[in-house]
């Protein structure tokens, strides 16, 4: 929902996957699940999208998705493959089994972000949810993604993000490579949005450190907060 000048009251920067940091121990092979988890972390993002302002609210997971992953559903399709909340199949290989212990604390942190997200929300909200992939997964620079529902962001809004990311000089893909948004169940409607980040235009990949791309991305993401809000041209 929007207010009725078409902007929204407030934002919620959902950013689920900054964390590197997890239990090693538990995989039976090291150098593979590390290999995983430098090439899938979200690195940076809880420091690129985040904004500074008294409507813009960030929600930022602390825990790596090789714990737990913080975004999968309670019935995730990934469940297949062993990457459903828990992971128990690496991308490369790695396996790992998981005491009920670990499980129960792990459940109790997935709902923990949920809450919070669901505690920042109101109706007239955007939940934008920040990520970032590896430039081997697809070569678009951005990814915008939404769910085929109540959340799905009004057409004229989704026309000005993308004309928006444009003009900044990046390409932009639609639900592709990923697709869908997060959206907790908070009681009312809310607009759900992911922004997905080509890791290649902010950072180095192979050093994992930020590049001097980063402060364009931040720049970029920082004016279309502004225009969102209804704060005017940056």
């Amino acid at each position: 929902m929007q207010n009725m000048n078409g902007y929204f009251e407030k934002i919620i920067l959902a950013i689920p996957h900054a964390t590197r940091n997890f239990d090693l121990k538990l995989w039976d092979n090291a150098a593979l699940v590390s290999k995983d988890a430098d090439h899938w972390t979200d690195w940076f993002t809880d420091e690129i999208f985040d904004w500074k302002h008294p409507r813009v609210a960030s929600v930022v997971g602390k825990v790596s998705r090789f714990d737990c992953d913080l975004e999968r559903l309670e019935t995730d399709p990934m469940e297949s493959v062993g990457r459903g909340r828990f992971y128990t199949l690496s991308h490369s290989g790695a396996r790992r089994n998981l005491s009920s212990e670990f499980i129960e604390s792990g459940l109790a942190q997935w709902k923990d972000y949920r809450k919070q997200l669901v505690d920042q929300l109101r109706p007239g909200a955007l939940l934008i949810d920040c990520h970032s992939f590896p430039s081997d997964v697809h070569p678009v620079d951005i990814c915008i993604g939404f769910n085929s529902d109540w959340s799905t962001p009004a057409k004229p809004m989704l026309a000005m993000v993308i004309d928006h990311f444009e003009q900044c000089g990046f390409s932009v893909g639609i639900n592709e490579p990923f697709s869908n948004s997060i959206t907790p169940e908070a009681g009312f409607a809310y607009t759900s949005m992911m922004i997905e980040l080509n890791k290649q235009i902010y950072m180095d990949e192979v050093s994992l450190q930020l590049s001097n791309g980063a402060l364009k991305v931040r720049r970029c993401l920082e004016a279309l907060y502004q225009k969102l809000l209804g704060l005017g041209d940056p």
